[in-house]
């Protein structure tokens, strides 16, 4: 800093040249280099090292842990519909039975080739550094799959003899007994694979273990080489040393004063003891649309405080940012307040005012101000999104609420009466019917958080649009003609297009669900299918009351709905329908007319998704 004399002068042994550095700087600055070479290289080497773990936990380990809690929920729905068969001789069962059979083939080749990457990775230097996986237990991964194939293959022989010749006296036992060995064989398998989880989450511990201690003793090296070359450089301090001290503090000042003013988002206004703006910041320029330029010298009331939130002019004489400024009190906006900016639009706002005093001396106030346009609305859209959960937990507690206790109550009937065997049929018919509602809406669940959860994922091949149409239709034409409506599919002509027929049969199922809830008896709801150049268009087409305009935009939001109920539905379906068609690099669409009825449509591409976002084995779907 400078006084009343000006610069003091510099001593006259800051004049003299510098000195060269010794060999002992050079070999200090070399000693720092090759540690902070090592810093960087070393911590590189290892977190590769933890990555490779990593990668074998992602992409091999846990995926056959999934695999393996997989086949036993398969094995459990094949054990249901064999017993369904034994019990009621129905061909249908025998249908589901193969249907889950080639499921579990698929699931049993993907963990046939996760064991020989098991078996490959015994042999990977960064798998067998720290607490090594061994070959016996890789092995051991591949035989128990092998050894489940085999039981597996015992048991469908076994059920295939009773599918063909039917039912008889000791099927159930057989049954059960093959299942119990298929049960011990798949716990034995996921134990292995557990083993295999623990085996490498214990590795990938301790390279970051060790990591972060050669990292630590990096560091440690480091600072040692760094203190010796202080003290080295010490000794050759240059001439400028008190100037560039000087220079630092001024400009350090200048950069606070500068980053308070341009580096927040809030705009700043200084204003004097009249009222006029003296300054205005880089954020206060975007907020206003003046330019600094423009706002300095104009009367601030006049300017951003002229009217009221109503509209109304707003006096300057009892402006209360003028009379605070004039009184040097601090003063905060109120609710609901308002600024204009240019060209008289209102923007909401907060704002305070605090005095600016020079001493002793009240030179004016500084105004803080910013946009609240955007808080505001995100605070309406968390209203709106707590107001839509509540409203979804209670339709969902509802709706698993009434089949639950129907179920209940057809099993205590069960349990506690003599009934003949018809009627014995009626009531687990009945359970059953309640277990699948349940289901369906803890699918639609599931399948919501994973579309949120972007793993929403389809598996496309070449199909024929139509006879998937016919498919998705026939599931409701009881519950259409239990209600007068007519239920169609327009044209015949085949519509090919590569996508994951199971998804979109899920899709149009949720459209038409939805449609023939809200058309009126004898209404109309047909299903289309039609390409329009590179794409294929599926609608939905209905004869009912029409979205209103207010929901069309967010009708496919998760746990969207309407004013009014559509018999309780938990907004689900639509939001499904969206990320059916997001998976397929497709779109979702609604064209509505009030009180003439809404047409939903899936707008995908003919040559299905992208080839790299498909995946080679749909777990997670």
């Amino acid at each position: 800093m400078t006084d009343g004399a000006g610069p003091r002068p510099l001593p006259p042994a800051d004049l003299s040249p510098a000195r060269p550095p010794s060999a002992r700087g050079l070999w200090a600055l070399g000693f720092v280099a090759l540690s902070l070479i090592a810093l960087v290289a070393v911590p590189s080497y290892f977190g590769k090292r933890v990555a490779a773990v990593q990668n074998r936990i992602t992409t091999v380990v846990e995926p056959a842990a999934r695999l393996s809690a997989k086949l036993d929920l398969l094995k459990a729905r094949q054990m249901a519909r064999v017993e369904g068969f034994i019990l009621s001789s129905d061909p249908l069962f025998r249908d589901y039975y193969n249907s889950a059979i080639d499921d579990e083939d698929a699931v049993l080749d993907s963990l046939g080739v996760i064991a020989r990457e098991l078996d490959r990775d015994v042999f990977d230097p960064v798998a067998t550094d720290t607490a090594p996986v061994t070959t016996d237990l890789n092995r051991t991964v591949f035989e128990r799959v092998a050894a489940l194939r085999s039981a597996s293959f015992d048991w469908r022989f076994n059920n295939g003899l009773i599918f063909e010749e039917g039912p008889g006296e000791g099927s159930r036992e057989v049954v059960r007994q093959g299942y119990e060995d298929l049960q011990r064989a798949t716990r034995d398998l996921e134990l292995t694979i557990l083993a295999q989880v623990d085996g490498s989450r214990r590795r990938m511990a301790n390279e970051q273990r060790l990591q972060s201690r050669i990292t630590y003793a990096l560091a440690l090296v480091a600072l040692l080489a760094t203190l010796i070359v202080a003290r080295v450089a010490y000794r050759y301090r240059g001439l400028t040393a008190e100037q560039e001290k000087r220079r630092r503090e001024a400009v350090q000042a200048r950069r606070e004063i500068d980053a308070l003013l341009e580096a927040t988002d809030d705009g700043v206004l200084g204003l004097d003891l009249d009222g006029r703006c003296t300054s205005l910041n880089r954020a206060g320029v975007r907020l206003l649309g003046y330019t600094e330029t423009e706002m300095r010298g104009r009367d601030v009331h006049a300017t951003i405080f002229h009217s009221n939130p109503d509209g109304s002019q707003a006096p300057r004489e009892t402006s209360p940012v003028l009379v605070a400024a004039a009184a040097g009190d601090a003063l905060e906006s109120e609710e609901g307040a308002i600024l204009w900016r240019r060209r008289r639009i209102p923007f909401p706002a907060r704002w305070s005012l605090l005095p600016l005093i020079d001493g002793t001396e009240l030179r004016g106030a500084v105004l803080t101000f910013t946009d609240m346009t955007e808080t505001l609305e995100r605070e309406d859209a968390l209203r709106r999104a707590v107001r839509q959960r509540e409203d979804v937990v209670s339709i969902v507690s509802h709706d698993l609420r009434n089949p639950l206790g129907v179920a209940l109550a057809a099993a205590d009937l069960l349990l506690d009466l003599p009934l003949d065997e018809q009627k014995r049929r009626r009531q687990a018919e009945i359970i059953r019917r309640s277990g699948k509602r349940m289901q369906n809406l803890i699918e639609d669940l599931l399948d919501a958080s994973r579309i949120e959860a972007g793993i929403f994922v389809v598996r496309p091949s070449q199909e024929d649009l139509i006879p998937i149409l016919h498919e998705a239709v026939s599931l409701f034409e009881l519950q259409a003609s239990a209600r007068s409506i007519d239920l169609s599919v327009e044209g015949q002509e085949p519509v090919f297009a590569r996508v994951d027929r199971d998804r979109i049969i899920q899709g149009v199922s949720n459209l038409l669900d939805n449609a023939l809830r809200l058309t009126p008896e004898g209404g109309l709801v047909s299903a289309s299918a039609c390409v329009d150049g590179p794409w294929v268009r599926i609608s939905v087409r209905d004869t009912g009351p029409g979205v209103p305009a207010g929901i069309a935009g967010r009708i496919f939001d998760r746990f969207s709905q309407g004013d009014e109920r559509d018999g309780g539905s938990a907004g689900l379906g639509l939001a499904i329908v969206k990320g059916v068609a997001a998976a397929h690099d497709g779109t979702a669409e609604l064209e509505s007319t009030p009180n003439e009825g809404s047409t939903f449509t899936l707008c995908l591409p003919v040559s299905g998704p992208a080839a790299g976002e498909e995946p080679a084995t749909d777990v997670l779907a």
